[in-house]
């Protein structure tokens, strides 16, 4: 298969510049100044070739030309404007081009912002480009196909959703960015100047933790939304390839606070900024080499590049430890306090559990690739055995949260601790009241009200003189668990989760009084935290304690489930019909809506498409996935296999088999055939034995006739009557008028109360403003380190206003 030339060219192109501008960035790192100019419009080059092949990808796709393959498999006429954008990354050929176009803009960071790094920095990120560029020569998207199509296939069905036109692109920016920290790294180990390779690379390591961060979260909510499961998290491999590189993000954040605080950790976070880089590499390989092929719903497909991914892996693991360990010895760094109760050992020990919790799933993401190299059977871990870990660890870090704002960088005072965790523990004990007096539907108003005595609560003791108060810290315990119990949390370790992760909302939303609104650049930490307690109560709540109901609703017919009056009007179309919806009424406390879910089956896809109507109420979303339709019939009657026992009103009918002789009673030129029927009510069953007679007429002629069985039903006589005889399938059809009457088509109908699933959603925006907020403090300080000016002071823990 050949490449259009226009296309390709782009690529070769912005190969040879690439070549080009990291040979002369080499020679410029190594003291030759006369190639300064050559690299940056070899740089500048290749950026520019790099977005012509991405426009001319775009006209492709908008000018619908399907002698391109890549246009042709992701896209079609039919498709609106919004998913023709969404199809540039719909494979992996636009995937890596808008991977490259990324890191061409972000190497202008480094130029930008790199100061005595960009050199080094720019001559490895050259290198990294490199491999890209391979890449796309090998995998191109402007591979032509033998004969031009009329029409495209269009994008697969289930990334026709307006989050899957932002999720890819967001999650391509933290890989990308991925690499700017790396290669200043790499250059301060290089040039052994580590004096600002801190300032230079905080921001940029905010900024990937927080583009994987919502690349995550859009992603799972995607997810909820769309694929019908009712989960937004499954730990399927290709999940964990992007979600281990954030929380090893997040763990190298809290290892440069200790670093810029103390000169502390200064090596362990170089190498874990290479980690976060080659952990994006890594995944890469798992999620696009066809390892994970058999167990990932998402996983790529191999399409020929397995060499250039492992070399490409291969190649930056030996790199960074080529450059790394020689240098590690003499890398200046300054020992760790540990003591168990300053702030720098509670974010010693949060970075610690970070990457305790990374190494885990990690390896448990792997672990299809591991059996596979040890030449056992290929398996991979299932969703509990995650669960197992995932819980006590996040216990753990939520008590970290709890303790972090009051602990502080100087000597440890055991009165400010009582008064802030008293007050830490009886909030919680009223909030955690009345979330979950919601959650077990105590009622919106009950919830409320407790919620607002808790905030008053808080308010009056933060201002309030408590010196003398012990163990505060288990009296959070105590109370806390004590409210969840009252409310029907019988899980021990559930009661733990909850207890710790109210601890910590309520923790850090004290913490973050003492700064808002005056001083909000220093709040990013707490925010942050603030938002994970949260997330965390409404992961447990929205999955430990959904409900559910399967319900089949016939068409025009009304079911209850959850106070809910579901109504099923039919189909919008045929189930053939792309994006068929279901027609839904629901009335509730008096209110009716129409719900629209949509459910299809899919040529391209080969399988049924369900989208799920989601009721979102302000304590529980009511999650309605439809399963499947059950075809009607337009005969008035049922269908017995031998040994079957159905239900009509309070009848149980039961077919027996055929009666003795059912060759037999042989007439003039006839056959008679009988079916043994075991009618039951109120207890009482009789056997009745309807018959069908095959009869010769004069002219020669077989007439049937049906010969009826009569049985009495609530003072009412009723025919019993045999429609068809199936002696292939054991089977008989009959039907009894006035009983049995045509089947309307069903729909089935599983439907999940989630309560507190909107913690999530808030939690989740409450991080990623956290890692914004994070972000523009440090990107200040490094523009005031290199203009000379002072920043905004680092965060001290506001005195208690008591």
């Amino acid at each position: 298969m050949t490449a259009h030339i226009p296309g390709q060219l782009s690529i070769w192109f912005a190969l040879a510049c690439n070549i080009v501008a990291g040979l002369a960035f080499f020679m410029v790192a190594r003291g030759n100044r006369s190639y300064e100019r050559l690299a940056s419009l070899g740089y500048n080059l290749f950026a520019i070739f790099t977005g012509v092949a991405v426009a001319y990808l775009y006209f492709l796709f908008f000018s619908h030309n399907y002698a391109f393959k890549y246009v042709y498999e992701y896209s079609e006429r039919a498709q609106p404007l919004l998913y023709i954008i969404s199809g540039f990354w719909g494979g992996q050929e636009g995937t890596y081009l808008l991977w490259l176009f990324f890191n061409a803009l972000f190497g202008y960071l480094v130029i930008t912002r790199g100061g005595q790094y960009k050199y080094w920095a720019m001559t490895i990120f050259s290198l990294v480009n490199l491999f890209f560029l391979l890449i796309l020569v090998k995998l191109s998207p402007f591979a032509l196909l033998p004969l031009a199509q009329p029409d495209g296939l269009g994008l697969n069905p289930l990334l026709r959703d307006p989050w899957m036109v932002i999720h890819p692109p967001v999650i391509f920016v933290g890989y990308a960015m991925a690499a700017v920290p790396f290669v200043i790294a790499m250059a301060a180990l290089i040039i052994n100047d580590f004096s600002g390779w801190l300032k230079r690379a905080f921001p940029w390591v905010a900024i990937t933790a927080l583009a994987l961060a919502a690349g995550n979260i859009l992603g799972g909510f995607w997810a909820y939304k769309t694929l019908g499961w009712g989960g937004f998290w499954a730990w399927d491999p290709v999940e964990n390839s992007s979600f281990v590189p954030w929380v090893v993000s997040l763990a190298l954040l809290h290892g440069m606070i200790i670093e810029r605080r103390s000169g502390a950790l200064r090596k362990s976070n170089i190498l874990l900024a290479s980690f976060v880089f080659l952990l994006v590499v890594y995944g890469t390989f798992l999620t696009r080499s066809g390892v994970l092929a058999d167990f990932s719903v998402h996983s790529f497909t191999d399409l020929g590049i397995n060499n250039l991914l492992i070399g490409f892996m291969l190649f930056f693991i030996a790199l960074t430890a080529i450059i790394f360990f020689p240098k590690a010895n003499i890398v200046p760094t300054q020992p760790l306090n540990y003591s168990y109760f300053g702030r720098e050992f509670s974010l010693f020990a949060g970075m610690a559990m970070l990457l305790l919790f990374g190494v885990v799933v990690l390896f448990w993401t792997s672990l299809p690739l591991l059996t596979k190299l040890v030449g056992a059977e290929p398996r991979a871990a299932n969703p509990e055995t995650y669960n197992s870990f995932a819980l006590p660890l996040a216990t753990i870090m939520t008590f970290l949260l709890t303790v972090s704002p009051f602990v502080q960088f100087n000597d440890f005072k055991l009165n400010d601790w009582a008064r802030k965790l008293l007050l830490v523990g009886l909030g919680t004990a009223l909030i955690g009241f009345g979330l979950f007096a919601g959650v077990l539907n105590a009622g919106l108003v009950f919830a409320a009200i407790f919620t607002l005595v808790a905030s008053g609560v808080i308010i009056y003791l933060f201002r309030s003189d408590l010196r003398k108060v012990l163990f505060p810290a288990l009296a959070v315990f105590l109370v806390t668990i004590a409210v969840a119990l009252a409310v029907g949390v019988t899980d021990h370790l559930f009661l733990l989760f909850f207890a710790t992760a109210l601890m910590a909302v309520t923790s850090n939303a004290v913490s973050l009084a003492g700064y808002l609104p005056q001083r909000w650049k220093l709040v990013g930490g707490q925010l942050t935290h603030f938002g994970f307690g949260l997330m965390l109560v409404g992961i447990l709540a929205s999955s430990a304690y959904t409900s559910n109901e399967k319900i089949v609703i016939p068409k025009g017919e009304s079911r209850d489930a959850f106070e809910r009056s579901i109504t099923y009007n039919g189909m919008e179309n045929e189930i053939t019909h792309p994006n068929n919806e279901l027609k839904l009424q629901i009335a509730h406390k008096g209110e009716s809506r129409e719900a629209r879910p949509q459910l299809y089956f899919s040529e391209r896809m080969q399988g049924t498409m369900r989208r799920p109507f989601v009721d979102r109420t302000l304590l529980a979303d009511y999650y309605m996935a439809p399963e499947q339709i059950l075809e009607g019939t337009n005969e008035a009657g049922i269908l017995l296999k031998k040994g079957e026992q159905r239900q009509i009103h309070d009848l149980t009918i039961l077919f027996k088999g055929y009666s003795m002789g059912q060759h037999g009673d042989q007439t003039a030129g006839g056959l008679r055939v009988a079916a043994a029927l075991e009618i039951g009510h109120d207890g009482q069953t009789h056997v009745f034995e309807p018959a069908l007679e095959h009869t010769q007429n004069a002219a020669g002629e077989m007439i049937k006739t049906s010969v009826p069985a009569t049985f009495e039903f609530h003072g009412q006589n009723y025919e019993i009557q045999i429609d068809r005889i199936l002696a292939d399938q054991g089977a008989v059809a009959i039907s009894i008028p006035g009983l049995t009457e045509a089947s309307p088509e069903k729909l089935v109908l599983d439907i999940s109360r989630k309560p507190l699933i909107n913690l999530v959603w808030i939690g989740a925006v409450l991080i990623m403003l956290g890692s914004l907020v994070t972000f523009i403090r440090r990107r200040e300080e490094m523009y005031a380190s290199a203009h000379g000016k002072a920043a905004e002071p680092a965060p001290v823990p506001q005195p208690s206003r008591t």
